[in-house]
Formats: C-alpha cells, structure tokens, sequence
C-alpha cells in the first residue's frame, strides 16, 4: 500500500495532466455535435467488433458440446438407417418376409477417440466408453466415412480398438457396383490406403469403384464405406487382381465413432461354430 501511495505521489503531475486531458476530450465531444456523433460511431464500430470476437470465442468453446450433440443425433439416425436398409433391400425376393428382429438387429453407441495410432504396423485407437456402457469384445467400430475396427478389450470406462490400419484385421468387402466379394487388408504401410483381395481377374474394374462392407460381416452392418479403387493390375496368370483402395476414413482425424452392436452375433456366431464343429467330427 505504501509502494502504491508512493508510486501516485511521485507522477502525480502526469496522472493530473491526464485527468485534465480527458476532461478536455469530454468536454469536446459533450459540447459539438460533430465530435459527439463521429465519438459514438467509432465506439459502436468498436463495440461490435468486440462482441463479434466474443461471440466467435464461445462459439469455438461451445464446438466440443456441438460436435458430442451431433454424433449422439447421428447414431440415432444410423439406427434408424441400418434397419430401413435391411427392411427395404432390393435383392430379397418377393415374398419373402424379413424377420423384424433380423431388421434392427443393429444398434449404434457414440464414443469418442482419447487415443490414436497410424504410423505402427499394427495400431490401436482407445475410446471413453467401457463395459458399464455395454461395451464388449467384438463389436464393430465405424465413423461416418466408413469401417473404423473392431473392440479387442474393454475395462469399466475404456475401449481397445483394433484399427483397421492392422495386419491382423480383416473386413469381408464388396465392390458395389457388381456385388463381387473380396478381402480388405492393410499391409502395413501407407495410413490412406487398404488392398482389396481375392477378386477374379474375369471381373471388370474401373479406378473410383466404390467398395463397401458385405452382409457377410457379423461386426458391421452391409454397405459401410471401406474405400474407392486407386490402382490395380494383373501379373502373368495370377487368378486375382492386386487392387489398392483409397481409404474412405481419414484415421489422422478421427475425433468422434460408433460402436456396432449386432443384437444377433452371439447366435450366430454359436451357430456357426456348432456347424463347423459337427463338419470336422
């Protein structure tokens, strides 16, 4: 207090002839109508600049609950689209009657990414939902661009995702303009790109094909996005072609997925295992 004190004592000359300064520049603009008009212009021009600076600072801290709001909207809309897909499927033959389990077998839970790896040869993504979400091991994760990866563990809170930027994983992919079945497997090197196996050389391909998920998958609904066709070619009398996709996902990006649910999984998966087992007795 006495360092402030001090501080007014010793400019007190300044700080006087500042006061008088704008006392005068009061005055001035109090008594003439120019001054007064061109002083409360500038301050409104000032003033809204000041608040359109301040309205863009909250809108950008207020994009967070923006960016959770709209990806809980879109999982609602991805329940309601995965099930009219299936209910209104051009290829199921007339007469045939789609079970309504069968149809809304899919369910989709917003999760967003805390971690995230691309430059491994095997990578991994970590997301804030757990097995008090209903979480489990092996079910499928996609974005609104496409097939993300599957759940490899869960704790209470947190997810382990196998991306699909790994050697391991495996997605049963389709070309869509034909319905011709392949392989989509990453091997290892660029984080924007995915081969895509298994198609026969009889098979007419053109770059830009789009490749989608097939019903095939138990982890993801039919007609997810895996990517469009760069290159491919044909080696001597290779039976199938060596294709490279562009990536329909951008994994440097990622920020907000959803978690597949197939409601059916475990019976069929039990099924199937019933079967394989009975072939090999």
């Amino acid at each position: 207090m006495q360092r402030l004190f001090l501080f007014f004592y010793q400019y007190r000359a300044f700080i006087f002839f500042i006061l008088i300064e704008l006392l005068c520049a009061w005055l001035i603009v109090k008594n003439n109508r120019y001054q007064n008009a061109a002083f409360l212009n500038s301050t409104n021009r000032y003033a809204a600049q000041m608040m359109a600076a301040t309205n863009t600072v909250i809108e950008f801290v207020n994009l967070r609950k923006v960016n959770a709001d709209l990806a809980h909207e879109n999982a609602k809309l991805n329940n309601l689209n995965a099930r009219l897909v299936q209910q209104g499927d051009s290829a199921i033959p007339k007469g045939y009657w789609l079970d309504s389990l069968v149809a809304q077998r899919y369910r989709f839970k917003v999760a967003k990414v805390i971690n995230n790896s691309t430059s491994r040869t095997n990578n991994y993504l970590t997301l804030d939902k757990g097995t008090l979400d209903g979480i489990k091991p092996g079910m499928g994760v996609v974005s609104p661009e496409g097939v993300v990866g599957k759940i490899k563990y869960c704790s209470d809170h947190f997810s382990n995702v196998v991306s699909l930027l790994h050697t391991e994983m495996q997605v049963s992919s389709q070309i869509k303009k034909n319905g011709t079945f392949g392989t989509a497997r990453w091997i290892g090197k660029n984080a924007k790109e995915i081969d895509l196996l298994y198609i026969p050389r009889h098979v007419e391909l053109q770059k830009g094909d789009t490749v989608v998920t097939t019903s095939y998958n138990t982890i993801f609904p039919e007609g997810v996005m895996v990517g469009t066709v760069k290159n491919f070619s044909l080696k001597g009398d290779d039976a199938f072609y060596d294709i490279n996709l562009d990536l329909s996902i951008d994994f440097y990006r990622l920020s907000y997925v959803y978690i597949v649910e197939n409601l059916l999984q475990t019976e069929q998966d039990s099924l199937e295992r019933r079967t394989l087992t009975g072939l090999n007795e």
